[in-house]
């Protein structure tokens, strides 16, 4: 699953995602939570001095601190592809690969990336330089490797003898080196890469990460708990103990003795004898993570998913975040007006903004069931459903929120409200229904166990409901009798929302998109160009409306449906929720606690035409950092301890 994720995730979307010209990549999407942003790392370096270092990742991401990671500025990237290693010379010089043979230099500190020729078109996973910052080389799928002789300023194919995807590589000088991948792939070479030759490795699980401790000893991980080693440089190996079961991804040792290696579950492991004995530390909230460096035996640094970078000042025992923000799923978001608004999602978190965003709260909700669909009818008022029956109801605009009893336990997906009465929605045809604005709920019969993932009333009479199979229900007594719609689709149908009492749209599995004119009566098929998973959906007015879903696609219209265009978004993310006013005022939210606002008025390109992705500009948190208590604690600088 995770090397599925790693090998096809950051790029599937460039095969659509198109930006009309050079201005328009200047347009761009905030990123409001997490900060400074929420895509995957894939790798972080730092230079001799502890200061000065660079993160890579998703989406051509590239970021540099100049304060050992306590501080971080977006870079611009001529790539747009994701980025999955990185090599630092110093404070100014580095190298990163990723993507579709993408290679970047820069020799002034990032102010200025260069796309050099890498000579293959496949994706390059690491890249390591010998000690005299000339030997270079860079390995990918396909058996793919790349050398360099002067720097990375040019680059040469060599000869693998092998088809399978190599992870990760190392060199000690410039003629040995090592390389691992798939199904237990080691090469080494001796000369260079002149010559690479496979040698058994004692295993058949994906490798993901090699490291030299000396230039003899060799620690390879990866999948599994896998932890190999070798003290030849490469000719025999044996499988040490790790003690773990999760996925191990990245390797790093600073000297012949002190090593590290991270992956999945928050596992992270560090050994003091080269590699002989690992101890395992487990990271609070057991993130994935994908990237380690240590400077000395001391300082070091892991990322991964989430845009989660972390810091380590006693040798890797203790663990702190450089990141802000909430990391879990969020799966809707609701602004009642430009200013106030709620998102919801996984281990109960409600996040709460009254700055558009700019800064969010956590706000506490007494659950740790994940929390499915928000509503609100006005700054005070509002209403929260999730798994297990739940329902949360706010008087006061989100500060308190109370459980409320309701006869069933089954996951409600989604709620909504016109005036004083209420439905909420979920699983096997659940609908509940109040007409005393939410202080009490009852049972109504749906007629069917379809899981219905969403429900929207134009009145307190007329009403939709949408689910799995393709289900579509009608009622028009206030949901004491629900009738079932023919729309002649079995896709999931995972959202409504209407305009007026006769225009709606339906969003749902593979693209589709339904639109009705009459009320929810009858339904026609719109041409959306994806044959993606579509979320959500949310009206501005009658002709204008915003879709999200999987892989970070934003699709809109402007013309009540009858054409819908790609709005070039800057993250893969999966989008869950998204909330439209018109303009600038649109928020979307999504995996890993993804929320990004849109910064200028929203421009769209034709679906599909593949080129680039636009830029993203960096934003800052107004408010301090509010997390709660079962999160990672954040990092401090050291000047700002106290003694």
């Amino acid at each position: 699953m995770l090397l599925t994720l790693l090998k096809l995730r950051p790029f599937l979307l460039a095969l659509f995602v198109a930006a009309a010209s050079s201005a328009q990549h200047r347009r761009a999407w905030i990123w409001q939570n997490p900060l400074p942003q929420g895509g995957s790392i894939y790798a972080i370096r730092f230079a001799s001095d502890g200061r000065h270092g660079w993160a890579v990742g998703a989406d051509g991401l590239i970021l540099r601190t100049a304060s050992g990671g306590f501080d971080w500025e977006w870079q611009e990237s001529p790539a747009r592809t994701a980025l999955y290693g990185l090599f630092i010379k110093d404070e100014k010089r580095a190298v990163a690969v990723g993507a579709r043979g993408t290679i970047l230099l820069t020799d002034d500190g990032g102010a200025h990336w260069k796309l050099v020729r890498s000579g293959t078109g496949d994706h390059l996973y690491s890249v390591a330089f010998a000690p005299d910052g000339q030997h270079g080389w860079a390995v990918g799928t396909y058996g793919c490797i790349v050398a360099t002789v002067d720097g990375g300023k040019t680059w040469q194919r060599q000869t693998s003898d092998t088809r399978a995807h190599l992870w990760s590589v190392a060199f000690s000088d410039a003629s040995h080196g090592v390389a691992v991948g798939d199904k237990g792939t080691v090469l080494i070479t001796s000369d260079g890469g002149s010559k690479w030759e496979r040698r058994q490795a004692v295993t058949d699980l994906t490798l993901t990460g090699v490291a030299f401790a000396d230039d003899r000893t060799i620690i390879a991980c990866g999948v599994s708990g896998a932890i190999l080693r070798s003290t030849d440089a490469g000719e025999t190996w044996r499988r040490m103990e790790s003690y773990v079961k999760a996925d191990l991804i990245s390797v790093f040792f600073r000297d012949a003795r002190h090593g590290w290696i991270v992956g999945s579950d928050g596992v992270t492991l560090t050994t003091a004898n080269g590699g002989e004995i690992w101890l395992p530390v487990s990271v609070k909230t057991e993130p994935r993570l994908l990237t380690v460096y240590f400077a000395d035996d001391k300082t070091g640094w892991a990322a991964g998913e989430g845009g989660l970078i972390l810091r380590s000042d006693d040798g890797g025992i203790e663990w702190r975040r450089l990141t802000d923000g909430v990391r879990d799923d969020l799966l809707d978001i609701f602004f009642i007006d430009d200013v106030h608004g709620w998102a919801v999602g996984a281990r109960g978190k409600i996040l709460f903004t009254n700055s558009g965003g700019r800064s969010w709260t956590i706000r506490p909700s007494g659950t740790t069931a994940r929390l499915n669909a928000v509503f609100f009818l006005d700054e005070r008022r509002g209403f929260v459903v999730g798994d297990r029956g739940t329902i949360l109801r706010t008087l006061d605009g989100g500060l308190i929120w109370q459980k409320v009893s309701v006869d069933t336990d089954q996951d409600l997906l989604g709620i909504h409200f016109v005036n004083n009465e209420g439905w909420a929605v979920g699983a096997r045809g659940t609908i509940i229904h109040s007409a005393d604005g939410g202080a009490t709920w009852h049972l109504q019969r749906s007629g069917t166990l379809a899981w219905l993932e969403a429900v929207w009333f134009t009145d307190e009479k007329h009403g939709v409901a949408v689910g799995s199979g393709g289900a579509i229900l009608r009622t028009r007594d206030g949901g004491e009798t629900w009738e079932s719609v023919a729309a002649n689709v079995r896709e999931w149908l995972y959202d409504v929302a209407f305009t007026d009492a006769r225009r709606g749209f339906i969003v749902g599995a593979h693209g589709l998109i339904l639109r009705t004119d009459d009320g929810g009566r009858s339904w026609r098929d719109q041409e959306s160009g994806v044959d993606l998973n579509l979320f959500a959906i949310s009206l501005a007015n009658r002709d204008e409306a915003l879709i999200v879903g999987d892989q970070g696609f934003i699709l809109q219209t402007r013309d009540g449906g009858a054409t819908w265009r790609l709005i070039p978004n800057v993250s893969h993310v999966r989008l869950y929720g998204v909330a439209y006013h018109g303009g600038t005022a649109a928020w979307v939210a999504g995996s890993n606690g993804s929320i990004l606002k849109r910064a200028d008025a929203l421009a769209t390109v034709k679906i599909p035409r593949p080129k680039l992705l636009p830029t993203l500009r960096e934003t800052r948190r107004e408010a301090s950092d509010s997390l709660p208590s079962d999160d990672i604690p954040r990092a401090v600088p050291p000047e700002a301890r106290k003694p």
